[in-house]
């Protein structure tokens, strides 16, 4: 039989080897690629990671800003009860009082996120088992007018030393945001007078400072 013109023939044949060794090579490519592909997805951030909140941490008595508040954190206290709701409520752990100190800075806003985060990140948000107007954004801040108060939390006796306060604007959603963040000054010669104040607490109610 006669090739056609402008036809090259091939003698070479494809020996089973031959095949075998194609499909283990064309099988390593892809699994390099699955390999490399996987090292750049780890690079990557995660949703979470990506729109993580802006924290601005401050100390003591330092104003921090929050993008549509200024928050300074003025002193702490501690109880092992707190007042509300006529009457006096315990706890297994300790009541934590932030002293606190809120400006608006160009429109009304409010605090709608309040917690305290210890060493080990556990979050602990303001309690609901009183009435909390700073904590829950039910005090408007007025731009220019500084206001003073009190956020109550409750958290277990082994964070009481290594707690932050952290408070933002939005209520529900944190994300790419603005987060203000101020370690408390409880040292541990501070939580045995606080486990021994057996006097319920009241928490200081928000007003306007001079």
């Amino acid at each position: 039989m006669t090739a056609e013109p402008g036809t090259v023939r091939s003698h070479r044949r494809v020996t089973p080897a031959g095949r075998l060794a194609t499909a283990v090579l064309a099988a390593g490519l892809v699994l390099a690629a699955l390999v490399v592909g996987g090292a750049i997805t780890s690079q990557v951030p995660d949703t979470d990671r990506r729109e993580q909140s802006f924290i601005r941490s401050g100390g003591v008595g330092s104003p921090v800003d929050a993008r549509t508040f200024d928050a300074t954190v003025l002193g702490v206290r501690g109880g092992t009860k707190i007042n509300g709701g006529g009457q006096a409520h315990d706890t297994s752990g300790i009541w934590v009082l932030a002293r606190i100190r809120l400006v608006a800075r160009a429109e009304p806003t409010r605090v709608g996120y309040a917690v305290l985060v210890d060493d080990r990140a556990r979050v602990y948000r303001a309690t609901g088992r009183i009435t909390q107007l700073l904590a829950t954004g039910g005090r408007i801040l007025e731009p220019g007018i500084p206001v003073v108060g009190e956020i109550a939390f409750e958290v277990p006796l082994d964070a009481v030393t290594r707690l932050r306060l952290r408070l933002a604007g939005s209520q529900l959603d944190q994300r790419m945001d603005a987060m203000t963040e101020c370690p408390l000054p409880v040292d541990s010669a501070t939580l045995p007078r606080w486990k021994a104040q057996t006097t319920p607490l009241t928490l200081a109610a928000p007003e306007i400072a001079p």
